[in-house]
């Protein structure tokens, strides 16, 4: 009787220690701290920039199983691309944004200036060997190297970049004389505007659309899918493939909220930034030919401008201010070729 008191008493011991220790377990469980990454977009959601950066936030979340989340806010909902900016340096209100390359310079990533040259790139396949290279990795780490309270993350092939105009056919250098031309406040693309003989004239990108409209400027640039996604055919049909920059994009975010991750959560984040590059790159061919289709169908009237060599020659001066203090970067870029 004794013995199967004593068995009795033993189990219920056993149980009594396991449940303990379960809801020691339990009480010291902390599940993992759900992250949200406000993440700034100028352009609106059916712009390929915009939906690279819904690409980038899907592989976030998948890899992550859900516990980071990058919140997007489109169509420059919290401000222009120097506004957002100086929210990212500052860290808090905004997380991460895609910036473009001569506003980065802007904002102290000077050696960011050299892919924001003219014709500093030959083509698409010149521009992704460097950003592809040694050079490329140089010039992207020097987002994190300088003064700008940021890490760049990834490139962003946005393609060339290409004048339109309200009411004339630009087919050379000769028709941009004193045409006022939008563009956004950033030093390089103004001195740029200005070496090509036009009036560069700063303006949001929010209100292109009605500056075009109402005469305020008579031109612009934007690459040709972004002409398309917004709608500027309507209001400026003449459009002039000069591909005066291939200029890209940068993904970037603060290091105010890049110090605050845990490392396996920065890598899910540049594994995320890599895949995304890769992606955005290989549609870019093929929605550049799409969008040229529709805009013909759409009444747009395209010019291409087949010998560039007076709009190389004319820019020079642009070489010699924002190229001289990196030359031997430079001249590696040319050679790449």
């Amino acid at each position: 009787m004794s013995s199967r008191m004593n068995q009795s008493k033993k189990i219920f011991l056993m149980a009594g220690m396991t449940a303990l220790l379960f809801s020691l377990t339990f009480v010291g469980y902390t599940a993992p701290q759900k992250i949200v990454l406000q993440y700034g977009e100028l352009n609106p959601q059916t712009h390929p920039m915009a939906q690279g950066a819904e690409k980038f936030a899907e592989l976030v979340n998948k890899s992550s199983h859900g516990r980071i989340e990058i919140k997007m806010y489109f169509s420059g909902q919290l401000g222009d691309e120097k506004s957002m900016a100086q929210l990212v340096q500052m860290g808090g209100t905004l997380d991460m944004m895609r910036i473009g390359s001569n506003t980065l310079g802007d904002f102290g990533a000077d050696k960011m200036s050299l892919f924001a040259l003219p014709y500093v790139f030959k083509n698409r396949a010149h521009m992704m060997r460097v950003i592809n290279s040694k050079i490329g990795a140089e010039i992207l780490k020097n987002v994190e190297e300088s003064n700008a309270e940021m890490i760049g993350l990834m490139f962003f092939d946005e393609g060339a970049r290409h004048f339109f105009f309200r009411n004339k056919v630009v087919s050379s250098i000769k028709d941009m004389k004193n045409l006022k031309i939008r563009v956004p406040e950033t030093q390089i693309l103004m001195d740029t505007v200005k070496a090509f003989g036009a009036s560069p004239t700063p303006i949001s990108f929010s209100e292109l659309y009605s500056a075009l409209q109402t005469g305020v400027v008579d031109g612009a640039e934007n690459p040709i899918t972004g002409y398309l996604s917004g709608n500027y055919y309507e209001v400026g049909k003449y459009y002039t493939l000069d591909a005066h920059t291939y200029s890209p994009s940068v993904m970037v975010i603060s290091k105010s909220a890049w110090s605050k991750l845990a490392p396996q959560d920065k890598k899910i984040i540049m594994n995320a930034a890599k895949q995304t590059e890769q992606y955005v790159s290989s549609q870019a061919d093929k929605l550049e030919t799409d969008a040229l289709k529709q805009l013909k169908a759409k009444g747009a009237v395209i010019t291409d401008i087949r010998d560039k060599s007076e709009w190389q020659k004319a820019v020079v001066p642009v070489y010699e201010k924002y190229g001289k203090k990196y030359k031997n970067l430079l001249d590696a870029i040319k050679k790449m070729e």
